[in-house]
């Protein structure tokens, strides 16, 4: 029985994992340009070609691939001045209205860089030196900010639903 549900938690799991799997190879792609760019330029006197451009890149696939695994896990940097002083029902509002927010807000973001990314494929702009094309790469930030933004708008509906406290309880 516990290998079943360990099965079915890796089944509903599979998209983190494959973000996260996605976001290791990037980041050690950019291990490896670096190390290659560095022990060129020190000892051969021959850097990477491109390297700053391609870093670039990655750096922009990281930080977009990122975005939801941190939405998913809930582990962005958060600053708590309002929420130390109100109660657990009061918490569970706010961090409702919040997701809410930010869920609209990237929604609307995501729309807006599809556009941009759209237009950067109809005019064909790419990177200065290797001529990469940069659409796609919008496409993916595009993409990922509305992942995003639905994993919030997800994180929204399970704040209402979740149950609240009696009021004048305990735990209010």
């Amino acid at each position: 029985m516990a290998a079943a549900n360990q099965s079915d938690n890796l089944r509903g799991d599979w998209p983190r994992r494959l973000l996260r799997t996605g976001l290791a190879l990037v980041l050690f792609a950019l291990m490896m340009i670096t190390v290659i760019d560095v022990i060129g330029r020190d000892i051969f006197d021959s850097p990477l070609r491109s390297a700053y451009e391609v870093t670039g890149l990655l750096l922009m696939v990281l930080f977009f691939l990122g975005l939801p695994v941190a939405t998913l896990q809930g582990v962005h940097i958060t600053v708590g001045l309002i929420d130390s002083g109100l109660g657990v029902r009061a918490r569970r509002m706010l961090d409702a209205a919040v997701c809410l927010l930010c869920a609209v807000t990237l929604g609307a973001l995501s729309f807006y860089v599809a556009q941009k990314a759209f237009g950067s494929m109809r005019y064909g702009e790419a990177t200065m030196f290797l001529r990469v094309p940069l659409g796609p790469f919008s496409l993916l930030a595009a993409g990922s900010i509305a992942l995003t933004a639905l994993i919030l708008a997800g994180q929204f509906v399970i704040a209402l639903r979740a149950p609240m406290p009696i009021p004048g309880g305990a735990d209010d």
